[in-house]
């Protein structure tokens, strides 16, 4: 187990991030073990027929038996819009000495065929075979759960956002423990560095810095993975017309960002009233979801509506 300890300022200052390159990383796990990962079970087949022209002199020593990476592999995204390309320039400028200790850690040894240029040239290879042509579904599923807990933060409080990250996950009186994580316990203090939380596919439970006194960083199981890979690809605008009707389809379109309903019947210039007909339609069927905001009343997409629309949202 970890336990962090927060201050109020440390709670104040809790944040969430989108990692590609961590999320990169940490699929090697579902190849390497699919059992420990049945809701990734589709994406493990229909990666299958690229896994074995791959670097795996190189990439078999990224993630050890006991699902353990090195920490420079999953340095600390600094916001949800974090782009592969400066991930993986960041992990090419890591300085020798933390490279080597590192991969000993994890490995028990540092092996010849290993440098960084070489685990930034296989991770860069299999981003473009396994994971590029999947990363919108799964990037619009980990944004969806950003905004789903911004959601609870922001109506309930810090506090039961973070006791409902998932079951191996507890928050009370300023501790924050994860369980089913590492074999011996450690308790450290966050201490203003600020912690990060990141939604992560491949947990299965949550996942942790492995050295001890790393830059404070939780990942956790997000919301919805049941339905991620439940549809092919996601329907054209013609047919999610037919299926929804063209006035909610294009309700869908305009909610890249939380709306009200003024503000979508200006834009689809229609009657407000109009509008609301639309959006109690798509609320009942768990397509939009409500959020109030002073006087005013914002709607969102649900999870649902992003993996049929195949959009990212706010």
């Amino acid at each position: 187990m970890l336990t962090y300890q927060l201050t109020s300022q440390d709670l104040a200052d809790v944040r969430f991030a989108v990692s590609p390159v961590a999320e990169t990383v940490l699929s090697l796990r579902a190849l390497r073990d699919p059992g420990r990962f049945p809701l990734q079970l589709a994406w493990v087949r229909a990666v299958q027929p690229y896994v074995a022209e791959l670097d795996w002199d190189v990439l078999r020593w990224l993630v050890n038996d006991t699902m353990g990476s090195p920490d420079f592999l999953t340095p600390r995204p600094s916001s949800p819009l974090t782009q592969l390309d400066d991930e993986l320039t960041l992990i090419a400028a890591v300085d020798q000495a933390t490279f080597e200790r590192q991969m000993i850690a994890v490995n028990g040894e540092l092996p010849a065929e290993c440098t960084i240029d070489k685990v930034v040239e296989a991770l860069r290879q299999y981003w473009d075979a396994v994971m590029a042509p999947y990363w919108s579904r799964m990037r619009t599923l980990l944004s969806a759960d950003i905004s789903y807990r911004g959601h609870v933060l922001t109506q309930q409080g810090t506090g039961a956002m973070l006791n409902g990250l998932g079951p191996a996950i507890t928050y009370a009186d300023g501790l924050l423990k994860v369980d089913r994580v590492a074999e011996q316990s450690r308790t450290e203090d966050v201490a203003g560095r600020g912690l990060v939380l990141q939604p992560t596919l491949f947990g299965p439970h949550a996942v942790i810095p492995f050295d001890p006194g790393a830059e404070p960083l939780l990942g956790y199981p997000p919301r919805g993975q049941a339905n991620l890979w439940s549809v092919v690809e996601p329907p054209s605008r013609h047919d999610l017309a037919q299926l929804i009707g063209t006035p909610r389809a294009h309700i869908l379109e305009l909610l890249t960002h939380p709306r009200t309903t003024t503000d979508l019947a200006g834009e689809l210039k229609v009657t407000p009233s109009a509008v609301s007909q639309h959006l109690q339609l798509l609320r009942r069927t768990g397509l939009v979801e409500p959020e109030r905001t002073g006087k005013q009343v914002l709607y969102r997409p649900t999870e649902l509506a992003a993996l049929l629309t195949g959009a990212t949202v706010d």
